[in-house]
């Protein structure tokens, strides 16, 4: 399995920021990669870009400690992968939000996307997609 570590600093108070993340059905509206997400009460069913297409899998929820951390793990499947997003305060008015992920490439295609660094790109933008999604909300919120 690949592991990829990143982080995001979000200008918007932790409640919030974490309080975006968890409503993993609007990341379609803003994460590049992510084409669709169904929630279930394990987790969410989701359709994500790869190099070979789309893929489908759950993401069932294996742990939950709200403002926090929430872990995953989509279990034996074609799209096989695991994770964790904790989040901490930087100040009142700031909040990291780290994340690490294990996927494990299926077939040429998402191997040779991995190897070359299209996977990590694709955490770092849809990071940074979610982050320009929660400080425009947070910004409008304010104004």
């Amino acid at each position: 399995m690949h592991r990829i570590e990143e982080s995001v600093e979000v200008s918007a108070p932790l409640d919030t920021v974490y309080g975006n993340w968890v409503r993993v059905e609007e990341f379609p509206r803003f994460m590049r990669g992510v084409v669709s997400v169904d929630r279930s009460d394990r987790g969410a069913s989701m359709v994500v870009r790869t190099a070979a297409g789309p893929r489908e899998f759950e993401a069932v929820t294996t742990e939950l400690v709200a403002r926090e951390r929430m872990a995953w793990d989509s279990g034996p499947g074609p799209v096989r992968h695991r994770g964790v997003v904790t989040f901490h305060p930087v100040d009142d008015r700031t909040t990291r939000v780290m994340l690490q992920l294990e996927v494990e490439p299926h077939g040429i295609w998402e191997r040779l996307a991995e190897a070359l660094g299209f996977v990590d790109r694709r955490v770092i933008d849809d990071l940074e997609d979610f982050r320009r999604h929660v400080e425009q909300d947070a910004g409008a919120a304010r104004a």
